[in-house]
């Protein structure tokens, strides 16, 4: 199983790669194609519905195919994509190819999260950290090597590095073997948690997937914001210069990573929830501190505050959710990450509208909103856990 765990890393640390290639190289593609920002909004817009139809794709996929070879697909179909990229074929072509490659980059998400959520059933909430750790790595790292590869005006090579990786793994999948029973039972697990609800309604376990939905989806307004604005909102809000501007994107993403490596100790201590409020209601409060300070010395220390409170919410949401509907994985795992897709294409858009038409300060207000809207979700989940308690489902340990 080790293998197997350290392979599913490994594809993480890839869609994190792959995820910030685009970006990472934008302006470099615009001024080879001689294209606008609008444009090039169109590339990240057709990539956002690639990872959205990826989703869906993967899960039904399937019902037909082993997860095996649907992850050895996936990483062949990036694998083509990046070379296609490097190639700089027409615009057009471009669009089409980056829509495959966030396609191909959804089903890895997809299978690889559903796995662990099967096979690590007692210490899901550790290994996801460890998956968001591994994406958070990759996701840091493709922008040093583009800058690298930039500065010596090789930067399309940056597609050359991710393909390479992905037809690397591409093998690795077609002869790896796992077992879902073969398990280390001395391995750390999570804290013990209150019992999945029993003995409720469909209608209410249908409401309850509705809410971590929901969650997730508010929780992508922040991450979103910071990914796509953070810079913007240092330069328009805090007066920073552009070059100390970058520097924040690059401290919140430190701090995530150093926080889902805290997450996988922290959460064999403390239950999901107790993990999600802290972090969420603490999220809270340091950015509405960002915004009454409007202080660029004290915005980098809370920007760095805020990565690693927010390090371990989507993991452990997720978490959350396959503990509350047992033998579901495939359906809620599927779900959250669908909705954490939607949200990563639609909150960009509508804080970048906020921005321009009303400015930093509204949109950061806005991102307060959703935290608040994430706590509401999660207080209607634990609402609905302590009534199927007191009905006479007594907690248990996970």
């Amino acid at each position: 199983m080790k293998r197997f765990a350290q392979a599913s890393y490994v594809m993480y640390f890839l869609a994190g790669l792959v995820i910030t290639t685009i970006g990472s190289v934008l302006p470099q593609i615009l001024r080879h194609y001689e294209v606008t920002y609008t444009m090039g909004g169109q590339l990240v817009f057709w990539g956002s519905i690639g990872f959205l139809v990826g989703v869906p794709v993967a899960t039904l996929l399937l019902n037909r195919f082993s997860e095996k070879q649907i992850l050895a697909l996936a990483c062949l179909i990036i694998a083509g994509s990046q070379f296609m990229m490097w190639s700089l074929p027409p615009f057009s072509a471009l669009l089409v190819i980056n829509f495959m490659n966030c396609l191909g980059t959804a089903a890895v998400e997809t299978i690889v999260a559903t796995l662990m959520m099967e096979v690590f059933v007692g210490r899901r909430a550790v290994v996801m950290s460890y998956l968001e750790v591994s994406f958070g790595l990759g996701a840091l790292l493709m922008p040093v090597i583009s800058s690298l590869l930039i500065s010596m005006d090789l930067w399309r090579y940056s597609f050359v590095v991710t393909g390479v990786m992905a037809l690397a793994m591409t093998g690795v999948w077609v002869v790896i073997t796992y077992s879902k029973t073969d398990l280390d039972e001395n391995a750390a697990k999570d804290a013990s948690n209150m019992a999945p609800p029993e003995n409720i309604s469909a209608r209410l376990k249908w409401l309850l997937l509705v809410f971590f939905g929901f969650m997730i989806f508010m929780y992508c307004g922040i991450e979103g914001s910071m990914n796509n604005f953070l810079s913007s909102i240092f330069i328009s809000y805090l007066d920073a210069a552009p070059f100390l501007a970058a520097l924040s994107v690059g401290l919140f993403w430190g701090a995530m990573v150093l926080g889902r490596l805290a997450t996988g100790w922290i959460i064999r201590k403390v239950t999901y929830s107790r993990f999600l409020f802290i972090s969420m209601a603490s999220s809270l409060i340091v950015l509405a501190a960002f915004i009454v300070l409007q202080n660029i010395w004290a915005g980098y220390v809370l920007i760095i505050a805020l990565g690693l409170l927010l390090s371990g919410v989507y993991s452990i949401t997720m978490v959350y959710a396959n503990h509350t509907f047992p033998g579901l994985a495939r359906l809620v795992t599927s779900l959250i990450t669908g909705l954490a897709g939607l949200g990563g294409a639609v909150f960009p858009a509508l804080i970048g509208y906020v921005m321009d038409q009303a400015g930093s300060s509204r949109a950061l207000w806005m991102t307060v909103g959703f935290a608040v809207f994430y706590l509401l979700g999660l207080a209607v989940v634990e609402a609905v856990y302590k009534k199927t308690r007191r009905s006479g489902n007594p907690a248990q340990a996970s």
